[in-house]
C-alpha cells in the first residue's frame, strides 16, 4: 500500500464529516448491491438501500457550492465569427437540387452511381455555403494543441499526461473489446446470418439503402462489414460482424471522455470513459456483432458537438452534430430518439439561456434549423427509400407500439409508467432477460458500478433541485428520452428493459456512474490527503475491473454457450463428410423447433444458399432416398420422428451421437451408407 498521509485537522473537520458519511454510505450501497445482485431485490435490501442514500445526501448537503464538481461555464460572450463571403450562401439552393436527386435515385432501393455522387456533392456545397471561417482553421486548431503539448511549463506536462492517460484508457477499452473476439461470443444466432447475407449481398453488387431482409435495418453496419472484409480484416462470417462492433465500441470512448469533460472536466472525463471500457453493459452489446453499439457510439459523439455548440454558440459545431446525428439514423433504429432529444436539449439551453439572448436568438435558432438540415442531408437516401416504403422502414417500431402485431393489453399510460419503473430499474434491480446480449435477469451493469450509479444519480438529481446546474437537467432528460426505444413497447411490455434498444443510455449512465467517484477524490483533495483519495478511488476502478472482467469473460460466455446452438460443430460434422467425400452436395440438416439455424450452419461452410440442404418434410426424404450417393443428414438430438423416418428409408445406415462441448448441444449424424 502506497504511503499516504491524513490530516485530521479542525480546519478540515468539515470534509472529513462529508467523507465518513460518503464512504459509509457508499460501503452500504456496494453491499446491498451486491446481495441485489446475487439473491434479487427484497424489502431488506430496499431498506438498506435507502439508508445508504440518505448518508449520500446528507454528505452532498454538507458539502455545499464550495466542494461541489466543478462545472464547465458556459461561453456567455462568445467572439463574433468572422462574417462569410456573402457569395458561398449561392451554393444552398444547389446543395438543395443535388439532394433532391439523390432522395428521387434511392427511392428504388439502391445506391446508384449518380445518387451517391449527387449525395456527397450536396453535403460538401451545403457546408461551402454555411461553414463559418476557413475550412484550414481546423488544421490550425489542430497544430495549436499539438504545439501545446510539446510546451515545458506545468499545463503542457499535464495536457501530455492528459493525453497519456486517455490512450491508457482506450488501450485498456481495445484489450476489453477485442481480447477473444474469435471465441467470444461463440456462436451464431439467426441474427447474425441475417446481417452476414445481408453483407454478402453488397459484396455481390446489391447496394441497398434499406436493407429489407428481418422487418427492416438501416444500412451503415452492413456497408462497414463489407468494408471489414473487403479489406481483408476477417472472412464473411460473424469476426467481420464482431470486428465492427468492436471497433465502434473503442471509438465511443474518447467521445465519452469529451462529452463528460466538456460538462465537467477532465477527471470526470477519464473516469467515465474507464467506465465505459470495462462494463459489460456496452462491452457485450458491442462485442455481439449486431447494429447495437451503433446507437452509444452516435449519441455520444452526437451530444458532445451538440453541448460544445450549446456552450460557444459556434455555428460549425452545429453543423458537426447535424451531420453526426443524421450518419447515427442510417445506423440502428433506436437512435431515432436523439432527433427528440436533440430538440429537447436545445430547449432547456434556451430555458436556461446562457448565452442564447446576448449572441441573438435569431442567430440560434438558424444554427438549430442548419443543425436539423445537415441531418436530413446525409438521410437524403434514407429519406428517399421512406417516401416510397414507409410501411417497411415504421414496421418493426410499429409492432412495438401499437396493435399492428398483437394487441395492446391494457392501458397504455399505465404499461408506460410500469415500464419506466422496470427500465429504470435494469441497472439496479432486474436486468434484460434476453441471453445474447446480457446475463439473463441480472442488473445491467455490476454491484460496484450499480452502486456509483446510483450515488451519480442522487448526487445529480440533489444539484439539480438545489442548484439548478444544467448539466444535470441536461443528462436526465438524455436518459429518460434515450430509454424510450425500451420504454415504448406498448405491445410486448415483457421485451422491457431491453439492454439493445436502450443502449444508447450507456454513455450517460457512465458518466452519472463517475460523478460520486470524482466527487469523492475532490473531497480527499480538499481534506488534505489526495493521494489517500486516488488510492480509494483505485481501488473501486479495480474491483470494477475485475467484476466485469470475470462477469462477461466468464459468466456470460459460459451462459451464451449453454443457450445458443452449436452450429460451428453441426458444419464441422458436415464439413469432415464432405471433404472426405469429396461431395459438398448430399449433406443436409434436418429442421426442427428451436434448433439451429440452417443458414449459420452453411455460413460456416462457406455456402450463403445453404437452402437446397435443408430438410423440412418427408416428402424431401422420400426424393432424396432415390439417390443412390452416400448422405450425411445432421438432426436434433431429441428429433426421434425424423430419425425413424431416416433409418426406415435406409436399413443399412448408421446414427451417431455427436457429443457437443457445451452440455445440451449434441446432435446425431446419420450416415445413409457406411463404407
Amino acid at each position: 500500500m502506497p504511503h499516504v498521509r491524513v490530516r485530521l485537522t479542525s480546519a478540515h473537520r468539515h470534509e472529513w464529516v462529508a467523507l465518513a458519511l460518503f464512504t459509509v454510505g457508499l460501503l452500504v450501497a456496494f453491499l446491498t448491491q451486491r446481495v441485489i445482485y446475487e439473491n434479487g431485490a427484497t424489502l431488506a435490501a430496499g431498506l438498506a438501500y435507502f439508508s445508504a442514500l440518505l448518508l449520500l445526501l446528507a454528505a452532498y448537503s454538507r458539502s455545499g457550492s464550495l466542494l461541489a464538481l466543478a462545472l464547465r461555464p458556459p461561453m456567455r460572450a462568445v467572439t463574433p465569427a468572422p462574417p462569410p463571403n456573402p457569395a458561398r450562401a449561392l451554393f444552398a439552393l444547389p446543395a438543395f437540387v443535388f439532394a433532391l436527386i439523390a432522395f428521387f435515385e434511392a427511392r428504388a432501393n439502391v445506391f446508384t452511381p449518380l445518387g451517391v455522387s449527387a449525395w456527397a456533392t450536396c453535403l460538401i456545397l451545403f457546408f461551402i455555403a454555411f461553414w463559418e471561417g476557413s475550412p484550414l482553421a481546423g488544421w490550425d486548431t489542430a497544430r495549436a494543441k499539438i504545439a501545446a503539448l510539446r510546451r515545458k511549463d506545468k499545463r503542457g506536462q499535464r495536457a501530455r499526461w492528459l493525453l497519456i492517460a486517455l490512450l491508457g484508457v482506450m488501450a485498456l477499452g481495445a484489450f476489453f473489446y477485442f481480447y477473444r473476439l474469435d471465441a467470444l461470443p461463440a456462436e451464431m444466432t439467426s441474427d447474425h446470418a441475417e446481417k452476414i447475407l445481408d453483407t454478402y449481398d453488397i459484396l455481390h453488387g446489391k447496394f441497398s439503402v434499406f436493407f429489407e431482409r428481418n422487418t427492416g435495418r438501416e444500412p451503415l453496419q452492413f456497408y462497414a462489414n463489407a468494408l471489414v472484409v473487403w479489406l481483408g480484416l476477417a472472412p464473411l462470417d460473424m469476426l467481420a460482424l464482431k470486428i465492427v462492433g468492436a471497433t465502434a465500441g473503442v471509438l465511443t470512448l474518447p467521445a465519452v471522455f469529451l462529452l463528460a469533460r466538456e460538462m465537467f472536466d477532465a477527471k470526470v472525463g477519464l473516469l467515465a470513459a474507464f467506465l465505459c471500457a470495462v462494463s459489460i453493459f456496452p462491452l457485450a452489446i458491442a462485442r455481439i456483432g449486431l447494429r447495437y453499439p451503433l446507437a452509444p457510439l452516435f449519441v455520444a459523439w452526437t451530444l458532445f458537438f451538440l453541448l460544445r455548440a450549446l456552450r460557444r454558440q459556434t455555428r460549425n459545431d452545429f453543423l458537426l452534430a447535424g451531420i453526426l446525428l443524421g450518419v447515427g439514423l442510417n445506423g440502428y433504429s433506436p437512435f431515432r430518439v436523439v432527433v427528440g432529444l436533440t430538440l429537447a436539449w436545445l430547449v432547456v439551453w434556451r430555458l436556461y439561456d446562457f448565452n442564447v439572448t446576448a449572441n441573438g436568438t435569431r442567430r440560434y435558432v438558424l444554427n438549430a434549423v442548419l443543425l436539423f438540415g445537415a441531418a436530413l442531408l446525409v438521410c437524403a437516401p434514407l429519406l428517399g427509400y421512406i417516401s416510397a416504403h414507409p410501411d417497411r422502414f415504421a414496421y418493426r417500431m410499429a409492432t412495438r407500439l401499437t396493435s399492428l402485431e398483437v394487441p395492446v393489453q391494457g392501458n397504455p399510460p399505465l404499461i408506460f409508467l410500469d415500464n419506466n419503473l422496470r427500465a429504470f430499474g435494469m441497472f439496479n434491480v432486474r436486468g434484460d432477460v434476453v441471453w445474447v446480449n446480457s446475463l439473463p435477469n441480472a442488473p445491467a451493469v455490476d454491484f460496484l458500478l450499480g452502486a456509483c450509479l446510483l450515488a451519480g444519480a442522487l448526487y445529480a438529481l440533489y444539484r439539480l433541485l438545489r442548484f439548478r446546474e444544467y448539466p444535470f437537467a441536461l443528462i436526465f432528460s438524455a436518459v429518460f428520452i434515450l430509454l424510450l426505444p425500451s420504454t415504448l413497447a406498448f405491445a410486448f411490455p415483457e421485451e422491457n428493459p431491453s439492454v439493445v434498444r436502450a443502449g444508447g443510455v450507456a454513455p450517460l449512465i457512465m458518466l452519472l456512474a463517475a460523478l460520486p467517484l470524482a466527487w469523492s477524490y475532490k473531497l480527499f483533495a480538499r481534506a488534505g490527503s489526495e493521494t489517500l483519495g486516488a488510492f480509494l478511488v483505485g481501488v473501486v476502478l479495480v474491483g470494477i475491473l475485475l467484476t466485469n472482467f470475470n462477469l462477461y469473460f466468464t459468466k456470460y460466455d459460459d451462459e451464451y454457450r449453454r443457450a445458443a446452438w452449436n452450429s460451428t460443430e453441426i458444419a464441422d460434422a458436415l464439413r469432415v463428410f464432405a471433404e472426405k467425400n469429396n461431395d459438398w452436395e448430399h449433406i443436409y440438416v434436418v429442421s426442427a423447433p428451436h434448433w439451429v439455424d440452417y443458414r449459420a450452419v452453411g455460413i460456416h461452410l462457406g455456402n450463403f444458399d445453404f437452402q437446397s440442404h435443408l430438410v423440412e418434410n418427408e416428402r424431401q426424404f422420400v426424393e432424396q432416398a432415390r439417390d443412390p450417393a452416400p448422405k450425411l443428414y445432421v438432426l436434433k438430438n431429441q428429433d426421434t420422428v425424423s430419425l425413424a423416418r431416416l433409418e426406415k428409408l435406409y436399413p443399412s445406415g448408421v446414427a451417431v451421437r455427436v457429443d457437443s462441448k457445451t452440455p445440451g448441444r449434441d446432435f446425431v449424424a446419420f450416415f445413409t451408407r457406411v463404407e
